[in-house]
């Protein structure tokens, strides 16, 4: 269960970090590395639109942070620029909505085709993977996605990570069920004999 817990704590400390990469804010925030997040794709494109602005990184996508990967078909970036205006001291002064405070606008973060995550002997692939900062879950869909410590691999049709509660949830589907394997530990005294 603790492998488990640290698969999908990389999954959260992924996207959050991203999250964190794109603004700069005022706010505290919750990435656990101060190193650079660098991207390489093959196209860039970005649009705004009434109430946000939309960011798309497709072909061969290529996310890292330090040890951290994730590699895609395409990364959309989704932000809600709706700002409410507050007086201090004559000054009018702009502030992200309370909800969005922990991601300065973005309102989702969507990864689709081929999606891997990787860091160190952890893995997680999936067709899909979405950031919603709204509900503050992560959920991968398509593939079915997969979670790998070392030998131990979890499957199932969608895997929804709730990034404040502390938990998740492995849904299967009418014709799939969820898939563990977790292979025991083996302690120093087994591994000598």
């Amino acid at each position: 269960m603790f492998r488990f817990f640290s698969i999908v704590f990389l999954l959260c400390c992924f996207f959050v970090q991203i999250d964190n990469g794109f603004c700069q804010n005022d706010h505290p925030t919750f990435s656990s590395s101060d190193q650079p997040i660098n991207i390489t794709s093959k196209r860039f494109s970005a649009k705004n639109f009434s109430g946000g602005k939309e960011v798309t990184f497709e072909g061969s996508v290529r996310v890292q942070q330090g040890d951290l990967v994730l590699t895609c078909d395409r990364l959309i970036i989704m932000y809600d620029e709706k700002m409410q205006g507050t007086e201090q001291n004559g000054s009018n002064k702009k502030t992200v909505n309370k909800e969005l405070q922990t991601a300065s606008g973005i309102k989702s973060i969507t990864a689709s085709g081929n999606v891997k995550m990787t860091q160190n002997d952890r893995m997680a692939v999936a067709g899909k993977a979405v950031f919603d900062n709204t509900k503050r879950t992560i959920t991968l869909t398509e593939g079915p996605p997969r979670l790998w410590q070392g030998p131990d691999v979890l499957a199932a049709q969608t895997i929804v990570i709730y990034l404040d509660e502390n938990r998740s949830e492995l849904l299967g589907g009418d014709d799939s069920l969820i898939t563990a394997i977790i292979n025991p530990v083996k302690s120093k005294k087994d591994k000598e004999k």
